[in-house]
């Protein structure tokens, strides 16, 4: 039922029942497996031998993997997918998507900083450039990436950034 009610809010029940049988019938049919999503009245996805790149980012940094995680951010939750008349998804997808996205970045910006520490200058700038695309307004970001560039010998690029952070 609250599947019903962030798809067809508009919709009385009985359609909205109708419509989602519908959805699964033609998901199951395009996918090719009656398996994948089981169930007629109360749905669950068959995850068996399904992976997706939000499971590997949380796992990775469950398993306190941040390069691993990194590398499975392929960027924002559900980008582009909007349903109309639907607010309570696109409440629940705009709440994932900071989220996962603010993960991302604690992530990236823990590898920045290992790097640093590390002398590993070359790519603390790889680290911070990814900060810097992702937020690049943070003051905090962008001292970050000009201190790496600065490490490598790349004064100049650094008031580079310097100078498109301004």
């Amino acid at each position: 039922e609250k599947i019903l009610g962030l798809l067809w809010p508009e919709r009385d029940l009985e359609r909205a029942r109708k419509s989602l049988a519908q959805a699964v019938y033609a998901l199951r049919r395009e996918l090719g497996s009656e398996d994948l999503i089981v169930g007629v009245n109360e749905l669950r996805l068959g995850w068996e031998g399904l992976t997706s790149d939000l499971a590997e980012f949380r796992a990775a940094l469950g398993a306190d993997q941040p390069a691993e995680a990194v590398a499975h951010y392929v960027g924002p939750f559900l980008d582009g997918v909007y349903i109309d008349e639907a607010p309570e998804f696109e409440r629940w997808a705009a709440t994932e998507r900071a989220a996962l996205a603010h993960d991302y970045v604690v992530a990236v910006e823990r590898l920045a900083r290992e790097a640093d520490r590390n002398g590993e200058h070359r790519a603390a700038v790889g680290w911070w450039r990814r900060l810097a695309n992702a937020d690049p307004l943070n003051g905090k970001v962008a001292l970050g990436l000009m201190l790496a560039l600065r490490a490598t010998g790349d004064r100049g690029g650094a008031l580079q950034h310097y100078r498109v952070y301004e």
